[in-house]
């Protein structure tokens, strides 16, 4: 009765499946094994939870330069037959998609075998593979109270977190171990897990005006770092420990994925939120106007860096706004998620009523 884990590409599928893992392996023994790209960044983070990985040949469209995916025609059969033999041996029960083109294989092998197949969105807007394979699905998913594109069941985003990471610190302690004054109120920036050189470059032409303004900065830069770290500036290409960031923060600048969304509601953090528009079917632009709604964030586009200036300087000198957007963004937190998917699918596969 194992479990099969598709996700890989990016942290926002695989965070959130990371911590249905470990909500399921908190309280049962049953075999669960991940199927995600050889090669990814995935393969760092699961094989350091101890959960048995499998890298496969797999590739998705490439929306940026669309004459590279002229390869699918060869690449999409490859990855399906090495699917194919893969989950032939580990004879999976069913298997659990966070979508993405490391979702998309798996998924149809599911089907095409009529092994039971669950699915979890995490955008408002639900992708392409989540769409397609949501006909077969047992079950679908949805990050948000509601999903376009697919009828899916709100649960919530699962996160990585647990009630007593928010003891860890206080959040004079967390700024002091980023080497920073325990009094100022501090920015974390974050561009997702790979980074975002078009974010880094918009932050990059405000930073100084948000120090002179008595701010520190905790930034995940990615590969590409536009300044060095100094006094109250920490430059870093990944945060590892995103407890203690979280905790330091007063203010965060973000992309607006669903995942780093689900982190900021269950943390409760004023965030300003800057949506890629280079993402399939522009569903940042999509989650962010649903949080906007509901004001729970601050919007500016990538291109409008004054506008981006001008959000983080008004959190900074009225702390009273901070507050309020802190407090709405985490009215809409499912802090429940991962518990609540993990027992889901537990009782689906052993046919617990």
């Amino acid at each position: 009765m194992s479990l099969v884990i598709a996700a890989g590409g990016t942290g926002g599928h695989v965070f959130p499946a990371l911590a249905v893992v470990q909500a399921w392996r908190r309280r049962w023994q049953s075999p669960i094994y991940w199927v995600g790209v050889s090669g990814g960044k995935e393969e760092k983070w699961v094989k350091a939870e101890g959960i048995p990985f499998y890298g496969l040949p797999m590739a998705g469209w490439q929306p940026r330069a669309r004459w590279r995916n002229l390869s699918l025609l060869y690449r999409l059969p490859l990855a399906y037959w090495a699917v194919e033999k893969l989950l032939r041996r580990l004879r999976p029960h069913a298997v659990f998609s966070t979508g993405g083109y490391p979702g998309l294989m798996p998924g149809l092998w599911a089907a095409l075998h009529h092994r039971p197949l669950y699915l979890l969105e995490l955008n408002s807007y639900a992708g392409k593979t989540i769409r397609w394979l949501s006909r077969w699905a047992t079950q679908t998913f949805g990050a948000f109270p509601k999903t376009s594109g697919v009828r899916a069941h709100h649960v919530g985003v699962p996160v990585r977190f647990l009630a007593e990471d928010r003891l860890r610190y206080t959040s004079e302690e967390a700024k002091r171990s980023w080497g920073m004054p325990s009094d100022c109120p501090l920015i974390l920036i974050m561009g997702g897990s790979q980074g975002s050189s078009a974010l880094n470059k918009a932050v990059a032409s405000c930073v100084s005006t948000w120090v002179r303004d008595g701010a520190c900065i905790l930034w995940q830069v990615g590969r590409d770092s536009p300044v060095q770290s100094s006094e109250q500036i920490r430059v870093l290409p990944f945060i590892q420990d995103m407890t203690r960031a979280y905790i330091a923060a007063d203010i965060v600048v973000s992309r607006a994925g669903g995942s780093t969304l689900g982190e900021l509601a269950w943390w409760g953090k004023a965030a300003v939120l800057v949506p890629s528009p280079y993402v399939a079917e522009d569903h940042q632009r999509k989650n962010a106007a649903t949080w906007a709604a509901h004001g729970a964030c601050i919007v500016a586009e990538e291109e409008n860096v004054n506008a981006l200036n001008q959000a983080v300087l008004r959190l900074l000198r009225h702390p009273h706004e901070r507050q309020a957007l802190a407090q709405v963004a985490h009215s809409l937190a499912r802090v429940s998620a991962a518990d609540d998917l993990a027992e889901y699918l537990h009782r689906a596969i052993y046919g617990i009523p």
